[in-house]
């Protein structure tokens, strides 16, 4: 179900819900891992953290190019073509 949901939201809502489920997530596990002294726990908490590095990397990315296509077309618009 959680799947669905995801697939279904766009990216820009997508893309931040994630990395807010994903940083405090992270965090949990780390804090679990480091009360119960278990090797697992940081190892999950680390594999959340680099998915939402990578997440966020991809937010980045889309706000960069996003940028540079408005910059585009408002030099267009200035050159008349």
């Amino acid at each position: 179900m959680i799947g669905l949901v995801i697939r279904v939201l766009p990216f820009w809502v997508r893309e931040p819900l994630l990395v807010v489920v994903g940083v405090p997530f992270s965090g949990l596990l780390f804090y679990a891992a480091i009360r119960d002294q278990e090797w697992i726990g940081a190892a999950l908490g680390l594999a959340v953290a680099v998915f939402t590095a990578v997440r966020i990397h991809t937010i980045r990315r889309a706000l960069q190019t996003r940028r540079q296509l408005k910059a585009m077309e408002g030099m267009k618009r200035i050159e008349g073509i």
